[in-house]
């Protein structure tokens, strides 16, 4: 039995076919403008996440690592293949490369170092001149054609987490509304259960993309307690005896 469970091949998940989707719709469209689809169809890959902030931080990593990479090659592919019979081009290289992680860094932009690199080098050894800026700008604009239509799909068609996560925000911000507006303690009551058994569900899971979750789950928790027994206080009630959000383990060791 466990022999037969190991054999059998994983499904074809939603991100799957979300990319396929993408990156052919884009090569579709581009053929009628006959252009390649190259790098739009890599920036729909890298826009696809199985969550949209995963999307949304993997493809914005990879336009803005492009368009880093690609304007910093523009002034030193010059230097480069112009300006080396006093300084070596290997000095050429090690300063744009500097200068490209450098910029990363003050726009936290981490993640496109990477991308960034694959461009400059790709522009300084491959492209022929003068063909690199034209390079350069279609590479930018394509990346960042393929990774806003991808995100556009993935806003359209959700994932079952960012489906889940949109109904949760809805009632929070339901919630959250009756708290402000109407001091329904019926209604607070109601709240503060379903974010204490949210808490609850999500203990046993050891899943990354709940972390974030979690804890403004218990957050929102510990905001609404206080002001729970303050009211009750004020009206005469005793406040309500219940574990407070710090007594709920919402992590677990892997």
């Amino acid at each position: 039995m466990e022999n037969e469970k190991k054999r059998r091949l994983p499904p074809v998940g939603f991100r799957t076919i979300k990319t396929i989707i993408s990156a052919t719709l884009i090569a579709i469209i581009y053929s009628f403008f006959d252009r390649s689809a190259c790098f739009a169809c890599i920036g729909a890959v890298f826009g696809m996440g199985n969550r949209f902030n995963g999307g949304l931080t993997a493809g914005g990593n990879r336009f803005i690592g492009t368009l880093i990479g690609g304007l910093v090659s523009l002034p030193f592919y010059l230097l480069y293949h112009e300006y080396s019979e006093l300084i070596p081009q290997w000095v050429y290289l090690s300063v744009g490369l500097l200068l490209l992680m450098y910029i990363c860094q003050l726009t936290h932009a981490y993640g496109g170092v990477q991308p960034g690199a694959v461009v400059f080098f790709v522009v300084i050894y491959t492209v022929a001149d003068p063909a690199h800026f034209g390079y350069v700008f279609a590479r930018i604009l394509d990346t960042g054609i393929g990774v806003a239509f991808s995100l556009l799909i993935s806003w359209v068609f959700p994932s079952p987490i960012d489906e889940r996560e949109r109904e949760h925000r809805a009632l929070e911000d339901e919630g959250r509304r009756l708290l402000l507006i109407e001091r329904d303690m019926d209604a607070m009551h109601e709240y503060q259960s379903y974010l204490r058994s949210e808490l609850e569900r999500l203990a046993p899971l050891d899943l990354e993309s709940m972390l974030e979750y979690q804890t403004h789950l218990r957050s929102e928790l510990e905001k609404i307690t206080p002001l729970i027994d303050q009211l009750e206080q004020e009206d005469g009630a005793p406040p309500e005896n219940a574990p407070a959000a710090e007594s709920i383990d919402v992590t677990r060791d892997n």
